[in-house]
């Protein structure tokens, strides 16, 4: 199919030629309001090059699974009632979702934050690229022993979601314990708020010396949504034990810690990046990966826990507040 990309590319020349926009759509599994979906959207706001961008929000975090096919059908929709150019896929709902209707009619597609192998949601093409979400899990869970060198016990919290299956099949290798230089870390998801509330206050007693938050976004209470700032709070001000973090909108004064932090802004910029190459080239750049997790710390948690970043680490940091 050779001459079907060279004609794409052909096309979209024409187009930057006449110094036309192109029509991109962007989909998100989420809301705009999820602190994840408000960083990426800047990193890829700030990276895309002259494009007509149209969003739709699946809202998947906040709608039940009963809901995914009609939404699914109503961002088909959307894509083919713009006359999109180019889609793009935000997280693994997304992509699960809409990707196999972009493959089936040849929509030139890239997709970021996703946690899965996305050859498990979609057959891979020449039209189709993306950039790889992956949560350093295992370093993240090492840093804590650095900051904490006493620490033997360690529990990662998330909550029941595609999204963290995901993770726990991609990073932690489908292994919900395991032993990471010599300290035994456990993997749980929370099945509602009261679980997860259960879940902080009984971590002492079950011999935990620290907790990383993961995702927690899909966590409800008698049928609310639980906003995850309302989340983040109430675990920092409960937990007996100091409580850590892999994303920034979790650590902050009265949140997490800090940790070794995956970037959204990275994802969002390296996205537009690689639409911006097929819209100038007509070809698809290499999927990628995230190139490096960032040290982010809330001055006020470490003083709050008295913990003291080693040097090398601290140099190396941001801190906030």
């Amino acid at each position: 199919m050779k001459w079907l990309t060279h004609l794409i590319a052909g096309l979209l020349l024409l187009i930057s030629g006449y110094g036309v926009s192109a029509e991109l759509v962007f989909i998100h599994s989420y809301h705009f309001e999820y602190p994840w979906v408000v960083e990426y959207r800047e990193g890829f706001n700030r990276v895309i090059a002259d494009a007509s961008v149209h969003e739709f929000e699946m809202d998947t975090k906040r709608r039940p699974p009963s809901e995914f096919a009609q939404v699914t059908e109503q961002a088909w929709q959307f894509i083919q009632a713009k006359q999109a150019d180019v889609v793009v896929l935000a997280d693994d709902n997304a992509l699960k979702h809409v990707g196999p209707k972009l493959v089936e009619h040849r929509i030139p597609f890239v997709f970021l934050g996703i946690n899965a192998n996305p050859r498990q949601y979609i057959a891979m093409t020449e039209f189709s690229s993306g950039v790889l979400e992956r949560p350093l899990l295992k370093r993240s869970a090492v840093l804590v022993t650095k900051v904490m060198p006493k620490v033997k016990k360690v529990l990662v919290m998330m909550d029941k979601s595609v999204t963290s299956d995901a993770i726990i099949d991609s990073s932690f290798d489908s292994q919900v314990r395991q032993s990471l230089s010599g300290v035994e870390v456990d993997i749980v998801g929370a099945q509602d708020y009261s679980h997860w509330q259960q879940l902080v206050e009984q971590a002492p007693a079950k011999e935990f010396d620290a907790i990383i938050v993961g995702v927690y976004a899909r966590l409800k209470e008698h049928g609310r949504h639980v906003p995850i700032d309302e989340v983040t709070r109430w675990t920092s001000a409960n937990s007996e034990i100091p409580v850590f973090a892999f994303w920034s909108y979790s650590v902050g004064q009265d949140k997490a810690i800090g940790g070794l932090l995956i970037s959204a802004l990275e994802q969002g910029e390296t996205a537009a990046s690689h639409v911006n190459t097929f819209l100038r080239t007509g070809k698809m750049p290499a999927i990628a990966t995230p190139k490096r997790g960032a040290f982010v710390f809330s001055q006020a948690e470490l003083a709050r826990w008295g913990i003291v970043l080693p040097a090398d680490i601290k140099q190396k940091a941001q801190i906030k507040n």
